[in-house]
C-alpha cells in the first residue's frame, strides 16, 4: 500500500518511487485483463466455429411415407332385396380396392450422411377406392341379379408402433360414400334397384412382423364397422316412377344406425415383403344388410383377395 507523509500538519505529495510502483502495478491489472478478454474472443470464436461446421453437417429431412395397396378379390355373392324378390340369389362377385396411405416422418442425417432412425407421426391419412360387380341367380335359375358398387372412402387414424417396432396398431373413422345398381333381368315393373348411401364408419387395424425361412412377413387383421349415415330406398310397392317423375316422396332418405343396419367388413391377410413391393393374399368378408322402409336387404360376400403393396417417399429437405 502506498503511504502519504505528514509534512507541517499535512499529508505530502507521494514521492516519485512510489508513483512507479503505482504505474507498474496498474500496467499489470492491464495486461492480465487484456488476457482474459483475448482468451474470451478465441472461446467465442471456436463455439461459432464449432456450430457453424455442425450445420453445415447436418440436415433435417421432412419424409412423407406412402403405402399403396392394390386388391383383386374373387368369390361368391349372396344378394336378398325383397324390392326386387323375395329369393335369395347365389353366385360370384369380382372385387377391386385401391388403399392409399400418407404418414409423414422427420429423420436427421449428420456427419457424412448418416441418417439417423426416422421419427414417425402418430396419425395417417387414408383414401381408399372400391368397386365389385356380382352376378347371381335364385334356385330356380330362371332369372339373374347384376350388381355394382363404387366405394370412396376418406379416414384418418392414430398410430401405435409396439414390441420393437413389430406390433403395429392402428385405429381411426373414415368417411365412406356409396353409389351402385342392382338389376334383374327378369322383373317388368321394378327390375332395379339405386344404390345410394354414406357413412361414418370407425375402423381398428392389427399387424405383427415376423421372419420366416429368411423372409420377412406380415399378418394383419383389419374391421370396419359403419355407425351412422344416410340411405336412400324406395318404400315397400313404391315406383321409382313416382319418386322421380310425380315426387311422391315417402321417407326415402333413411338414417341408418347399426339397429336397422347391422354391417360389418374384416379381412384377414398376410403379406411377402420383397425388396421394392410386398405380395399379398388373403380372406375378405363383407357383411352389408338393411331393414327400412319394411324392405329387406343384405349382400354377403366372401372372398379370396390376392395383390401387390408398393412403398414409396416424398422427402423436404431443410439445411439447419
Amino acid at each position: 500500500m502506498t503511504t502519504m507523509k505528514k509534512k507541517n500538519g499535512r499529508l505530502s505529495k507521494p514521492t516519485n518511487n512510489c508513483l512507479a510502483r503505482i504505474t507498474k502495478d496498474n500496467l499489470i491489472f492491464l495486461q492480465m485483463k487484456n488476457r482474459h478478454a483475448i482468451l474470451s474472443i478465441i472461446v467465442t470464436t471456436l463455439l461459432i466455429t464449432v456450430q457453424v461446421a455442425s450445420a453445415q453437417n447436418e440436415e433435417r429431412i421432412t419424409r412423407t411415407e406412402i403405402t399403396n395397396t392394390k386388391l383383386i378379390g374373387f368369390g361368391v355373392s349372396q344378394i336378398l332385396d325383397t324390392y326386387i324378390s323375395q329369393e335369395h340369389y347365389n353366385g360370384t362377385e369380382i372385387r377391386f380396392i385401391d388403399h392409399t396411405e400418407r404418414r409423414k416422418a422427420s429423420v436427421t442425417t449428420k456427419y457424412d450422411d448418416i441418417a439417423l432412425s426416422p421419427i414417425y407421426r402418430k396419425w395417417s391419412a387414408s383414401i381408399t377406392h372400391k368397386a365389385f360387380i356380382s352376378s347371381t341367380t335364385p334356385r330356380s335359375d330362371d332369372n339373374k341379379n347384376l350388381a355394382g358398387l363404387y366405394t370412396l372412402g376418406i379416414g384418418r387414424q392414430r398410430h401405435w408402433d409396439l414390441l420393437a417396432n413389430k406390433l403395429h396398431l392402428k385405429a381411426g373413422i373414415a368417411g365412406q360414400a356409396d353409389i351402385g345398381f342392382l338389376y334383374n333381368t327378369r322383373n317388368g315393373n321394378n327390375p332395379g334397384q339405386i344404390r345410394l348411401g354414406i357413412n361414418i364408419l370407425p375402423h381398428a387395424d392389427a399387424g405383427y412382423d415376423f421372419e420366416a425361412f429368411g423372409k420377412r412377413f406380415t399378418v394383419d387383421y383389419k374391421i370396419q364397422i359403419p355407425l351412422a349415415g344416410f340411405m336412400f330406398t324406395p318404400h315397400y310397392g313404391q315406383s321409382y316412377y313416382e319418386i322421380f317423375t310425380r315426387g311422391n316422396y315417402d321417407h326415402n332418405i333413411v338414417v341408418t344406425t347399426p339397429f336397422n343396419a347391422p354391417s360389418m367388413q374384416h379381412s384377414l391377410q398376410m403379406r411377402l415383403h420383397l425388396k421394392h413391393m410386398s405380395i399379398t393374399l388373403g380372406y375378405l368378408g363383407d357383411y352389408q344388410q338393411a331393414k327400412v322402409n319394411n324392405l329387406k336387404y343384405h349382400n354377403y360376400s366372401h372372398l379370396v383377395v390376392v395383390g401387390l403393396t408398393r412403398r414409396f417417399h416424398i422427402v423436404k429437405t431443410l439445411t439447419e
